[in-house]
């Protein structure tokens, strides 16, 4: 996997988790649980995750 590949991969995965913590936990976790163990499964970590959301503005 390329480093653009694995960029695109935690993007996805960090929108997935974003969009789901300011939905309050109201949308469907299965996308999100999927993205999350594709990143995983290429070695981005949970925390690599929360780091990229870290510094994203309020009203993405």
């Amino acid at each position: 996997m390329g480093a653009t590949d694995r960029e695109q991969l935690l993007k996805s995965a960090a929108d997935l988790v974003w969009e789901h913590a300011m939905s309050g936990c109201g949308t469907d976790p299965q996308p999100m649980a999927a993205a999350l163990a594709a990143a995983r499964k290429v070695g981005i970590s949970l925390q690599e995750i929360a780091d990229y959301n870290t510094d994203r503005p309020e009203d993405l």
